[in-house]
């Protein structure tokens, strides 16, 4: 948990808000604040087709000609949208603004620079968010319930596999950054789940990764993790950007009980628990909409820096996978 400035004098919904970056994602976060009712909306792009996209979709957002045309309008807070090597420069812009930020995961594309970044927000006093936002998938909501409830006993193992085909995700998939330098380690909310649910530090990564497959991407098309914590409990994350058709697992094993979620659909998710001394798994079926979570975490977030509570998903948590990652590159290179 992070915990950001006093109490602000207006309600979470009259905060004004900047969305700096309208690619698909900005799109998204744009609809979502708009359907929650947050009355004060900026938006700005490098690209200004991006940005007439955005407003085109979402009419009650008002155009910035930059970023730091759009830091001038004093935004509460400063939704960080761009590719990945730019959340933390473009955070710290933000904050020097006087803004709360709310960035989009991964909190960077490597460790240059976080420790220096995380002692700067401690420093301004403002609440740095990261978009993990299957924490707040309602399938995960269920399962951490559990586990806290202690139905399955001490985790012991966590299983998560994610698989989506790159070319029908996005047909121009080799022009993004992903095709160039990330590749299946942008899927790394399987990874931060498995941490999440582990709920412990990484000792051991060992990783193997590549491009494997046929769509012809320079970085790697998936990734291999087995990872090590410090107190008997052990994760395997498989990562992979050509499966079809798109699947999404998490498995969390227990000393006396498993928990599987099964979520591959947008609109469905089946969460699953079976103990020791039962012949019987308890189903719970929950209909979804690809938007809850995005609503719930930005609802948390902005009720959050209105109220000068805590937020979740902070630095300290989201710079967990990204050095899982990290030593995944070192451990493959030796």
């Amino acid at each position: 948990m992070v915990r950001g400035t006093g109490p602000m004098n207006k309600s979470w919904q009259d905060l004004r808000v900047l969305i700096a970056g309208c690619g698909s994602i900005g799109r998204r976060h744009a609809e979502v604040l708009h359907g929650l009712g947050v009355r004060d909306l900026l938006a700005c792009d490098p690209a200004p087709e991006q940005l007439a996209g955005l407003i085109s979709g979402t009419p009650s957002v008002a155009a910035c000609a930059s970023f730091e045309e759009g830091l001038e309008r004093r935004p509460d807070a400063v939704y960080i949208l761009s590719p990945t090597r730019l959340h933390i420069p473009m955070a710290k812009q933000a904050m020097q603004a006087g803004a709360h930020v709310f960035m989009e995961k991964p909190l960077s594309d490597t460790m240059e620079g976080v420790d220096e970044f995380e002692r700067f927000a401690d420093e301004a006093g403002k609440a740095v968010m990261v978009g993990l936002c299957f924490r707040f998938h309602a399938g995960i909501v269920q399962a951490k319930k559990w586990v806290e409830q202690g139905r399955i006993g001490r985790v012991v193992s966590v299983r998560a596999m994610m698989g989506e085909h790159f070319p029908d995700i996005r047909p121009d998939y080799k022009s993004t950054y992903y095709a160039k330098y990330s590749g299946a380690f942008e899927l790394m909310h399987d990874l931060d789940l498995a941490i999440w649910f582990a709920g412990q530090s990484v000792k051991q990564v060992h990783a193997v990764y590549g491009s494997f497959s046929d769509i012809g991407i320079e970085a790697p098309d998936v990734a291999e993790l087995l990872l090590a914590f410090e107190d008997r409990c052990t994760a395997t994350v498989h990562l992979d950007f050509f499966q079809a058709p798109r699947r999404r697992q998490l498995e969390i094993i227990g000393t006396s009980g498993t928990i599987i979620v099964q979520f591959g659909s947008w609109e469905h998710c089946i969460v699953s628990c079976g103990t020791r001394g039962s012949d019987s798994w308890e189903h719970v079926q929950l209909d979804t909409d690809r938007n809850d979570m995005f609503r719930d975490e930005s609802r948390h977030f902005l009720q959050a820096i209105a109220g000068g509570s805590p937020v979740q998903c902070g630095i300290s948590g989201a710079r967990k996978s990204l050095e899982v990652i990290q030593e995944a590159y070192l451990t493959q290179k030796k």
